[in-house]
């Protein structure tokens, strides 16, 4: 068996034992055959949004041991290799994942989110900017390779804030829009009912639009013009493909998160999507009173599907691998924590530091990275190494944003000014 390859955590380290220069293969960084891992430009991306805060000390955090933070009484400090967490006996769903997949996570903690607000919270976490003109995440990182897909970012629950790349960015809805716009049946609903025409005859209208705009392209001799009529070509190409496609997709979903998952690994499977988004919202994430109670089934659920979603992955075929596990990243984050301690009414209140989990390929994972102080902010690191370092940086949306973009291959974006990725966070 070939050893695994070198993290970039391992060569950093090596690097500062003065070993980088005595060889790769010496250092164990295999090159011969073998499965190969899915380049960054091919991972596709699924973020489940979690929106009305989370307490992160459910699961998140890695000690009790602060005399500033409520934490619960079964609750303990539990670590699988590298990997920290906060274990329940009541909650065992959150164990199995993590025995099940901690060798592919990776939990960031302290992402600093300086708003209490839960849209401008989510507007930070998800774009990095308070501007409505930027994208999220997932808009920006399938927008990159909007051309490869027929529905390069698609929102199977929750919202998505698309800023000006709205183009690349398709919303399911909860009765099926999408397939009914692809087979015509929609047609059925307007307020003047019309019967969509035979599929022969649909098939000619398509290809008489084709040859029409192929034709004024041709004649065209206006640069802005050309682009617009170049655009619609490549569109009408993509409706082709989804059209083709229409049967192998469940379009209707029941905005449960089985449904969103099947949605999902369908569309990924398909190659026709690179992200999708998945939105696992509840009021009662929003736990003013109640903490306890509340979060607790919250998590349980969570984790439950969290499972389900990863078993849909793994049991699904890749487009570049074997499984869609394989070339898949999971981002699963919420706009905000909830303070370190209760209020009177046994519930938590907004706090401006969070945490996210990310499973999948790309990783350097298998640990925590970031933490939180005893006032439980979040703790600065070094971008380089992602370790902490009370002279580094703050975790803000706009680093964690970065790294994701660099995780996915895009590189800087004009919403993003500064582009400082945690290089250490990749393999």
């Amino acid at each position: 068996m070939p050893p695994p390859p070198l993290s970039r955590r391992a060569l950093l380290s090596a690097a500062s034992l003065g070993l980088a220069g005595a060889g790769l293969a010496g250092a164990g960084l295999w090159s011969g055959p073998g499965r190969a891992a899915p380049s960054r430009r091919d991972l596709r991306f699924i973020f489940v949004r979690i929106f009305g805060g989370w307490d992160t000390t459910r699961v998140f955090a890695t000690s009790v041991d602060n005399p500033h933070v409520d934490f619960e009484d079964a609750a303990q400090p539990a670590s699988i290799g590298d990997l920290r967490f906060m274990d329940h006996p009541d909650r065992p769903g959150v164990r199995q994942f993590f025995e099940t997949h901690a060798d592919r996570c990776l939990i960031i903690n302290g992402l600093r989110v300086p708003s209490v607000n839960h849209r401008i919270c989510e507007r930070l976490a998800l774009t990095g900017s308070n501007r409505e003109t930027a994208a999220d995440w997932p808009t920006v990182i399938a927008h990159a390779r909007a051309d490869a897909f027929g529905l390069p970012h698609v929102i199977a629950g929750g919202r998505s804030m698309p800023g000006l790349l709205g183009g690349s960015v398709v919303q399911i809805g909860d009765n099926g829009q999408v397939g009914k716009l692809l087979d015509g049946s929609i047609l059925g609903e307007s307020d003047l009912p019309v019967d969509p025409p035979e599929s022969a005859l649909k098939a000619l209208l398509d290809r008489h639009s084709q040859q029409a705009n192929a034709e004024r392209l041709a004649r065209s001799t206006d640069r802005r013009r050309q682009a617009l009529l170049a655009d619609y070509a490549r569109s009408m190409e993509r409706a082709g493909t989804m059209k083709d496609r229409v049967n192998d997709v469940h379009w209707l979903t029941d905005g449960s998160f089985d449904s969103q998952i099947r949605v999902a690994t369908e569309l990924l499977g398909l190659g026709l999507s690179r992200c999708i988004t998945l939105s696992f919202e509840r009021l009662t994430w929003d736990s003013h009173e109640d903490n306890d109670n509340k979060q607790h089934v919250n998590f349980v659920d969570l984790f439950d599907g969290l499972l389900a979603l990863m078993d849909a992955l793994q049991g699904s075929a890749g487009v570049t691998t074997p499984t869609l596990a394989e070339e898949t990243v999971v981002v699963v984050i919420s706009e905000m924590g909830r303070t370190p301690q209760e209020n009177l009414a046994k519930g938590k209140d907004h706090w401006a530091h969070t945490s996210a989990l990310l499973v999948g390929p790309g990783l350097d994972a298998g640990r925590v990275i970031g933490g939180y102080d005893d006032l439980f902010y979040g703790h600065r690191l070094d971008l380089a190494s992602a370790d902490r370092d009370d002279g580094g940086r703050d975790l803000t949306p706009a680093i964690f944003g970065a790294t994701l973009l660099e995780l996915a291959d895009v590189g800087p974006v004009p919403s993003l000014p500064e582009y400082s990725p945690i290089l250490g966070a990749l393999a």
